[in-house]
């Protein structure tokens, strides 16, 4: 019997998705939000290039299959990655959104996984996109694009966060990394 972990990926990105709906409906939607067509635009293509990648990433394989090794391995990271995006949602409780979303009273939160990076929600999502990359090849192209995008986002919320917070920022940014804990 061989271990098939390309349902662990599908049920990953549902489970994230099912739990931003219910932490949305539990914590409140975060805000007044500034949504643009691009950021929906872009947004929808991410959900549909995560459906298509799974739905035919056994079929296509540009780039190769994944050895059985790689695969798990990319399950595993998919996992916990889902796992670190949740603990950060819960972590930010009702001042998810920022500084994307405008708050009466916005608060800078720095415990729970905030301690390790300042954006350990795109930190988690990276590692589900590596991981999905690693079961699924085809996918590679769409996840890489979408972290550029993320990392890119962040560098705009370090310019915002620095503005809200011009006395707590900076501190919290000489104890925390960027995206990567402990690295980055």
């Amino acid at each position: 019997m061989t271990f098939d972990p390309g349902p662990i990926i599908g049920i990953c990105w549902i489970a994230f998705s099912l739990a931003w709906v219910i932490l949305a409906m539990v914590y409140g939607g975060g805000g007044r939000r500034q949504t643009t067509a691009g950021a929906i635009g872009l947004r929808l293509m991410m959900l549909a290039a995560a459906y298509l990648s799974i739905r035919y990433g056994d079929a296509v394989r540009p780039f190769g299959a994944s050895t059985g090794g790689v695969a798990e391995a990319g399950a595993i990271l998919c996992m916990l990655g889902l796992a670190f995006a949740i603990w950060a949602r819960v972590s930010l409780g009702r001042s998810w959104g920022m500084p994307m979303a405008l708050h009466d009273a916005p608060e800078l939160v720095t415990s729970g996984p905030y301690r390790y990076v300042r954006h350990p929600i795109y930190t988690g999502m990276g590692a589900m996109l590596i991981g999905t990359s690693l079961v699924f090849p085809v996918a590679a192209v769409p996840c890489a694009i979408t972290i550029v995008y993320t990392v890119l986002a962040a560098r705009r919320e370090e310019r915002d966060m620095q503005q809200r917070f011009p006395g707590a920022y900076p501190d919290y940014t000489r104890r925390s990394k960027f995206l990567v804990p402990f690295l980055y």
